[in-house]
């Protein structure tokens, strides 16, 4: 709870100041965002895979969940169920990789909301501006990771 306290003084403090790279930003509170929920979704799949999260959920166990994007697997028919449910869909077809997407695509957005943004700053405080939103994005991460991963019942 201490950590929590601690790094929302700094972003407080942080906003206070008249630096403009110092400044917190639309895109940071995206970028936290992201981060959280990044951290989520990698904290419920490594509950799923290492707490059995889902024990015997259609959907969630990863013990049989990865069947569902075959036909009918436990017959030999290892047909695609649905065009792409073994390839470019496969996220919509178990828990495990629905929250892996969810964890990988969080953080895309959040590098290229990142990236998009740099062109505002003076060259000179670029590199400010981005370990501030690595700082940012990974504390929300670990944060919100911890807390669920934590939760393994």
């Amino acid at each position: 709870m201490r950590l929590i306290v601690t790094i929302f003084a700094i972003i407080i403090s942080l906003q206070s100041t008249a630096q403009k790279w110092y400044a917190i930003t639309k895109n940071d509170v995206a970028i936290i965002t992201l981060g959280t929920v990044s951290g989520i979704a990698d904290g419920v799949n490594q509950n799923l895979t290492h707490w059995r999260w889902g024990k015997g959920k259609y959907f969630w166990d990863v013990k049989t969940s990865w069947k569902n994007k075959y036909k009918d697997f436990d017959n030999g028919n290892t047909d695609a169920k649905f065009w792409g449910s073994k390839t470019v869909f496969v996220a919509f077809t178990d828990g495990y990789h629905l929250t892996r997407m969810i964890d990988r695509s969080a953080m895309l957005l959040s590098v290229g909301i990142s990236a998009g943004e740099l062109k505002e700053y003076k060259k000179k405080d670029r590199w400010k501006v981005i370990a501030k939103k690595i700082i940012l994005s990974g504390v929300s991460n670990t944060i919100s990771f911890n807390i669920i991963y934590k939760n393994k019942y």
